[in-house]
């Protein structure tokens, strides 16, 4: 990658942020820090594209391997203090790459390896991916807001009480294989 900050096992691009007001050495270290608190001993390459404000974040890996490099999109959105436009939000950065790290770290287990890739995720099967990560952070001692991430589930699966026992399982669960991400199906 051009205009990369590397710190250790961290690549953070563009080195130098030019339409926000992000720090990549800031970046790299939430990264590192979340990654060994998530037990995630990868490469991680975290590319973040500035001229958009939307949210997206994807990632892939390139081997499904323990060694294998976490290559992380993110538009800057999803890394945005939502209460300070244009900065660098760590609560935000952390729950938004923290997702990935653990979806990365699904991807590496065999009961994952019919998981679409997250381009080709449906909408549904992104919401219920979303919420299985987002519990686990929130155990693991992450800033997470529960009904941000119920009230996603439903729009997706609907609003009914099955839907909300569903939510609560995936919520709940640590280990989980792709085809368990769907209980109501």
């Amino acid at each position: 990658m051009s205009d990369t900050l590397v710190a250790g096992k961290v690549t953070v691009a563009p080195a130098q942020f030019v339409q926000v007001k992000y720090d990549a050495a800031e970046i790299a270290a939430l990264v590192t820090d979340l990654a060994r608190q998530l037990g995630v001993s990868n490469p991680i390459e975290l590319t973040i594209d500035e001229t958009t404000p939307l949210a997206k974040i994807i990632c892939e890996l390139d081997a499904v391997s323990s060694d294998a490099v976490i290559r992380i999109s993110a538009q800057s959105g999803a890394l945005e203090n939502t209460k300070v436009l244009t900065t660098l939000g760590p609560v935000q950065t952390k729950v938004a790459v923290g997702r990935m790290l653990l979806r990365a770290r699904d991807r590496m287990r065999e009961d994952f390896a019919d998981a679409p890739s997250d381009n080709d995720l449906t909408r549904e099967e992104n919401a219920a991916w979303d919420t299985y990560c987002a519990g686990r952070l929130l155990r693991a001692g992450y800033e997470i807001q529960e009904q941000r991430w119920r009230y996603n589930y439903r729009n997706r699966f609907g609003f009914s009480d099955a839907v909300d026992a569903d939510f609560d399982l995936l919520w709940a669960a640590d280990d989980l294989g792709w085809a368990s991400l769907f209980p109501g199906t």
